[in-house]
């Protein structure tokens, strides 16, 4: 893992890409976006997660017709959402929806936004399981299966539909046993994943590979 001057230093080459010129170069863009996404795929805990969601936030306000700065900016708040708690939760989980709806009014019927708008609403489950699991729950399942009809090649669609079936319990169709046979697919895909550039998305692996090792383990037997 970097370290965090590392991070920083990082940002501070992605922010003179995007002051120079106002990004009159395609290059200019993927250079910046290459930088950030490197301190993302690096990035552990709130801190670093805001840091780099504003570095994208910055390459959004300079190139305002690309939808990929507004999807890592998303990606970047649902994950600092899955780390909190209450009402913490649904606040982060706005701030990555309304970066969500960025990118998808910019690139409709895309694969990878239904996925992080997946991730959104199943995240938003955490604040009230009891009233909100079997609502949220069909909805964030209903977005992964949509990501997986438009792009069936895409590995995070599938990591995403495991994720969901893995976290729904047992007595409603859910958990680990459930959850396997999406999750050997998900590691499948990634096996098979090509990255049609640097800066597409391609983070999960590890996550995919975690969770069918999860999926895997045998449920404890309740005890007398």
């Amino acid at each position: 893992m970097l370290s965090l001057s590392k991070i920083e230093a990082l940002f501070l080459v992605a922010f003179f890409l995007i002051a120079s010129n106002g990004f009159s170069q395609h290059k200019k863009y993927e250079d910046a976006m290459k930088n950030t996404i490197a301190a993302l795929d690096s990035a552990k805990g709130t801190g670093e997660y805001k840091k780099v969601a504003l570095g994208f936030e910055q390459i959004a306000e300079q190139e305002k017709n690309e939808w990929l700065p507004y999807y890592y900016s998303g990606i970047c708040y649902v994950l600092i959402a899955l780390e909190k708690k209450g009402k913490d939760t649904d606040t982060w989980c706005d701030k990555a929806e309304y970066f969500s709806k960025k990118a998808d009014s910019l690139s409709e019927n895309n694969s990878e936004v239904k996925v992080l708008k997946s991730m959104i609403t199943a995240a938003r489950i955490s604040v009230h399981k009891a009233q909100r699991g079997q609502k949220y729950g069909a909805m964030a399942l209903k977005l992964a299966d949509e990501a997986i009809k438009l792009n069936p090649k895409n590995p995070r669609a599938y990591l995403q539909k495991a994720t969901i079936v893995y976290h729904t319990p047992e007595v409603f169709g859910g958990g680990g046993k459930k959850a396997k046979p999406h999750a050997e697919l998900a590691v499948e895909k990634f096996n098979a994943f090509k990255k049609e550039g640097f800066i597409m998305p391609h983070w999960g692996k590890p996550r995919a590979e975690k969770l069918l090792k999860q999926c895997s383990v045998p449920a404890e037997t309740p005890k007398k």
